[in-house]
């Protein structure tokens, strides 16, 4: 027989359940709002798949970012072609899935913050998983920074 409210010490079952699933709440919901996109995110000045190119006009000091679709599922990633306005412009790319489920669909961007003026050109490569040197597709962004 389970203990009554009204017996000394003893704290009903569902209180004690309730405390449990509460506690749990509170220690799993960071982890849960992680795997979310981050509103902290800038938007996308620009959405580019293969074989696409596209241009964007700024002010020095903006946020740019390139946005790239991807399946994180295949192994596939885009890549900066280095060298040239890639050194000026020195954008970082992070991947962002739609989904929780592996494999799911998302963007890789790539964001910078141009602080010179002048016209820009950045290259970006959908390289397959362990391929050296091969590539199955290009983007193309112009960047003109006023």
């Amino acid at each position: 027989m389970l203990p009554s409210a009204g017996q000394r010490g003893a704290v009903p079952v569902k209180v004690r359940l309730l405390g449990i699933l509460l506690h749990s709440a509170v220690v799993l919901a960071p982890s849960c709002l992680a795997a979310l996109p981050s509103s902290a995110q800038s938007p996308c000045s620009i959405t580019l798949n293969v074989g696409e190119q596209g241009d964007v006009t700024c002010k020095r000091g903006d946020v740019v970012t390139v946005c790239l679709p991807l399946n994180s599922g295949t192994g596939y990633s885009w890549q900066l072609q280095v060298g040239g306005d890639a050194m000026t412009l020195q954008p970082t790319s992070t991947f962002e899935r739609s989904g929780t489920m592996p494999g799911a669909s998302g963007v890789t961007r790539f964001t910078m913050k141009p602080q010179s003026p002048g016209d820009y050109t950045l290259v970006f490569m959908l390289v397959p998983p362990g391929a050296t040197g091969a590539e199955a597709g290009r983007a193309f962004f112009g960047l003109h920074v006023q």
